[in-house]
């Protein structure tokens, strides 16, 4: 494939009355026509949370419009209908779906397209998803919406929901369950050469102290209604990796590119130590687990770089590139006037980014 140029497209602005912007996580995000929304997202804006930093959630959304090879940045006064984050976004001809998500309270059901109309929003809700699930994944096979995995409730679930688009009104279809539980996979979907399968790339689950980090790809057809294992994340002649929080998006027409991502390893030793902190007998020892993971966090060297290719064809993954700059997670990609957009997520534990990044194919 063609070499990736990785540049910043433009830079969140601060809210109106702000005089700084930190960043977003889980923004509601996508390309409209000529317009690039992002809205709502998640950040720490007293302190980070190891030091008691409160999570905020937000609703404003910002416009970034080009016009004539420039862009500008604007701040109508639109918002979404939730102070949320962590929605399975998509971008599509006829405007940008937000499936689920969460709040301050927890995981919702809402689901809801954005459009653009001229100089005004137009918000149409759809029917809230069978469960309230967050950082699910999310594609588009003709006029039919599929939400996959995410956080419910009771932790990573097995979820898959369809809605076709023409007629909301049936309602979402509850499909077969995935074959694991898993939540901040990428979700693509591409051709397997017989028909447009739903893939899902990775992801992680949580049953005792520490979480896994999934390298299975799993693929659901829908001519047979059912799942199968489409390949594992895997580079020829190494083991299997877990990878989870990145990005991804389908490219050409037989293969998914996915954008760097968290292989765990930082994560789960700051699992271990907050378990023993938990089960530390004396004060001293508990304040000594709990310097080590501080320690951990604030010397996090940022996430995975590396940018993969996978033919669902082959079932082969390769290593097409690295990723210039921080490694965004827990965010969205999409494709706008053919350069791949990566904007806000996560650089390191509680740092979020205000940057837009432009992915150009060379």
């Amino acid at each position: 494939m063609k070499q990736i140029k990785w540049d910043t497209l433009a830079v969140i602005p601060p809210a109106s009355g702000d005089t700084i912007q930190y960043g977003l996580a889980g923004p509601v995000a996508g390309a409209c026509q000529d317009y690039l929304l992002v809205g709502g997202g998640s950040n720490f804006e007293d302190a980070m949370p190891w030091n008691g930093g409160t999570k905020r959630y937000h609703d404003r959304i910002y416009r970034l419009s080009r016009k004539d090879g420039q862009l500008s940045w604007a701040q109508p006064g639109w918002k979404l209908p939730l102070a949320m984050a962590y929605s399975a976004c998509l971008s599509t001809e006829q405007g940008i779906y937000s499936l689920g998500g969460e709040t301050a309270d927890g995981p919702v059901a809402n689901a809801f397209r954005l459009r653009v109309d001229g100089d005004s929003l137009q918000l149409d809700e759809l029917p809230d998803l069978p469960v309230a699930v967050t950082s699910g994944g999310a594609a588009l096979i003709g006029s039919t919406i599929y939400v996959v995995g995410g956080i419910d409730v009771d932790g990573a679930s097995k979820h898959c929901f369809a809605l076709d688009t023409e007629a909301p009104d049936a309602g979402w279809q509850i499909l077969p369950s995935l074959p694991v539980p898993l939540s901040h996979a990428v979700v693509a979907a591409q051709s397997d050469g017989d028909e447009t399968c739903i893939y899902v790339l990775g992801g992680r689950n949580k049953s005792g102290i520490t979480s896994t980090f999934l390298s299975d790809i799993w693929k659901y057809s829908p001519s047979k209604q059912q799942w199968s294992k489409a390949g594992e994340l895997k580079l020829d002649g190494q083991a299997p990796f877990g990878l989870s929080a990145g990005t991804g998006l389908p490219y050409g027409d037989q293969d998914i590119l996915v954008f760097g991502g968290d292989k765990g390893n930082i994560f789960n030793e700051t699992e271990r130590l907050i378990d023993a902190a938990a089960k530390a007998e004396t004060d001293e020892e508990r304040a000594k687990y709990q310097a080590q993971k501080i320690k951990n966090l604030t010397s996090h060297p940022g996430f995975c770089k590396d940018v993969y290719l996978f033919n669902c064809l082959t079932g082969e993954l390769t290593l097409a590139g690295e990723i210039g700059g921080d490694t965004q997670v827990t965010t969205t990609a999409f494709w706008w006037n053919g350069q791949i957009i990566i904007p806000g997520g996560e650089v390191r534990p509680g740092v979020r980014s205000k940057l837009v990044t432009q992915g150009t194919l060379e």
